[in-house]
């Protein structure tokens, strides 16, 4: 939206996959510069050339408790080969031994960490879930200065307000192509559940919170982000 310098939402743009690592190199070739290209792939395997080229990187972040909450319900309700059928305890337990798709949470966010320490030449840019909720305002501002859109102060505050989850979820629920809603079990849109912060309380036992967080301790005692775990 700050590309395009417009506070509303559009169907046909939003919807269009973007995904580096889900498309063929000719539809990303033939797309209009500047680009907007979209991966969850770690850092390794980011493209070269992006680093070679310092192509302007947005990482996003969230907590990891509510970002392993968001992953496994997400991934409840997906038809396979996504699908998957356990607890959230073993899901947990599975991220924190081996990970899932993109291998586990700690190695990812260290690689990233390490990455961008590495290519101090790159702009990178992260933009935290919890901070956007505290204040999606000047969140959106600082995206705004750091893209060099040249949204006025009003255009960024429109966006941001737009960009709110009460209004999001309507939205995407009921713009989603059929081919998208596709990847779930009932062919119903799951992309949209709570959009809380804190909402693992609900998920974690005490016995699983002393064991993630003994578990990150172990792996991510080099690890700079301090994350808000609740906005209370």
């Amino acid at each position: 939206m700050l590309m395009h310098k417009t506070e509303k939402l559009s169907a046909e743009r939003e919807n269009i996959m973007y995904f580096i690592d889900g498309r063929p190199m000719h539809g990303l070739t033939s797309m209009k510069s500047p680009r907007l290209i979209e991966t969850h792939v770690p850092f390794r395997y980011i493209p070269k050339q992006a680093l070679e080229k310092k192509i302007k990187i947005i990482r996003l972040d969230r907590n990891p408790k509510d970002t392993l909450v968001s992953l496994y319900t997400f991934l409840q309700k997906t038809a396979e080969p996504l699908h998957y059928p356990g607890t959230f305890e073993q899901f947990v337990c599975l991220n924190l031994e081996a990970g899932y798709c993109f291998g586990d949470l700690f190695t990812y966010l260290m690689e990233w960490q390490d990455g961008i320490d590495a290519n101090p030449d790159v702009p990178f840019y992260t933009s935290v879930y919890e901070d956007m909720k505290l204040d999606d305002k000047a969140g959106v501002k600082k995206l705004n200065k750091f893209l060099g859109t040249g949204c006025s102060d009003e255009l960024c505050e429109k966006i941001a307000e737009t960009c709110r989850f009460d209004s999001l979820k309507p939205f995407k629920e009921n713009t989603t192509p059929e081919r998208l809603n596709g990847i779930f079990r009932n062919r119903k849109n799951g992309f949209f559940r709570k959009g809380d912060v804190g909402d693992w309380t609900n998920w974690f036992s005490d016995h699983l919170n002393k064991e993630f967080d003994r578990e990150y301790k172990k792996h991510m005692a080099g690890y700079r982000t301090v994350y808000k775990y609740t906005l209370e």
